[in-house]
């Protein structure tokens, strides 16, 4: 199960740096996206190396290189996110200024590392894994902390929304920041007594775990939502095309000309996304042309008939005439139009005709 696990994280950041990466070479000045592909191509990277080089543990004392081997990718993909909210939230220049301050911060953490792992009598030694583990927590709980505050500041600036997403994600940044702090004491703890408390280990990976899970719905809250909101429009754009068949086809069969051309037509029209909104439009678009051309009739044929004729009757009477009778040097009158400006109102008025009309016919 934990191979099925590293296939699908590796296979959604290897997705997600093809996606970003793919923008990033349309928008090369784009400093924040540049954060987000320096941290997918980090945690990537990491990944893969953890998986080929083992996970290293404290209590069985090494690999020593295993921990540097996918400590380090990881610490640079959680400062290129520091990088992606700084940019994001300050001025360039202090963005910049900022980033190499932190980079700083992380080659003194690395060197740490790397002399620990050169000094290390063999490959597996606790008090040089004691020390690796202490820089890599270390950095990793300052710069988690900082992603902490770059997310507040950037939540206050951002609307609803992304606001509400990335306050949770502040808390998750905060959780594992602490639990990094902890966990870097249980280091020092550790090289000086040669034990552990396995109860407070198995305690601070939790919360790590659930900060990280914090951090992942957060960032991913606003697209989702936005995703979702997408979906329900998609689907009731779909429903009301459907839904204004028999109208569009009665008079689209009287005018025929009136027809747009159509861009494609596909057997995927039917399902995607920019498809079915042109679609949509285009059939409303000529169903409001087609009613206009039609409304003179309907007028002369209301004037004998008792006011409360369904409108639906009319038309379908109006239809049954030439085209030469459709009466279009007439002036035109309203047909199923709403009480407001709403374009939605508009649309619930065409599709309820149209139903009146399929039972009709």
């Amino acid at each position: 199960m934990s191979w099925l696990i590293s296939a699908a994280l590796i296979s959604c950041l290897l997705g997600g740096l093809v996606w970003k990466g793919y923008q990033l070479s349309r928008q090369p000045w784009n400093l924040p996206l540049q954060g987000i592909v320096g941290f997918l191509a980090f945690a990537l990277i990491g990944r893969i190396l953890r998986d080929v080089v083992g996970e290293a543990s404290l209590v069985r004392g090494g690999p020593v290189w295993s921990a540097i081997a996918w400590h380090a990718p990881t610490s640079a993909a959680v400062l290129s996110l520091l990088f992606f909210f700084d940019a994001a939230t300050l001025p360039r220049q202090v963005a910049k200024r900022r980033t190499r301050r932190n980079a700083l911060a992380l080659l003194a953490a690395e060197l740490v590392m790397i002399g620990a792992a050169t000094l290390a009598p063999a490959p597996r030694s606790v008090p040089h894994m004691s020390v690796i583990y202490f820089a890599a927590n270390l950095f990793m709980g300052c710069a988690l902390g900082a992603c902490a505050i770059s997310a507040l500041r950037y939540a206050r600036q951002a609307e609803r929304r992304l606001g509400m997403g990335l306050r949770v994600a502040a808390i998750g940044f905060a959780l594992t920041a602490l639990t990094s702090g902890v966990f870097a004491a249980i280091d020092v703890e550790y090289w000086l007594t040669r034990s552990l408390f396995v109860d407070i280990i198995g305690v601070n990976g939790t919360l790590a775990f659930t900060g990280i899970v914090a951090i992942v719905l957060g960032l991913l809250y606003p697209a989702a939502r936005m995703r979702l909101t997408a979906v329900r429009i998609w689907w009731r754009q779909r429903q009301a095309y459907q839904a204004l068949e028999p109208l569009w086809t009665a008079l689209h069969h009287a005018f025929p000309e009136d027809e747009f051309l159509r861009a494609s037509t596909t057997p995927w029209d039917s399902l995607r996304v920019w498809d079915v909104h042109r679609r949509y439009y285009r059939r409303m678009i000529e169903c409001r042309d087609g009613l206009v051309r039609i409304s003179p009739r309907v007028a002369k044929l209301r004037e004998g008939r008792p006011a409360n004729t369904p409108l639906a009757d009319l038309v379908a009477e109006a239809l049954q005439g030439s085209p030469g009778d459709q009466g279009e040097q007439q002036r035109a009158v309203p047909l199923a139009i709403p009480d407001t400006n709403s374009a939605h109102d508009e649309v619930d008025e065409l599709v309820a005709l149209s139903r009146a009309l399929g039972r009709a016919a």
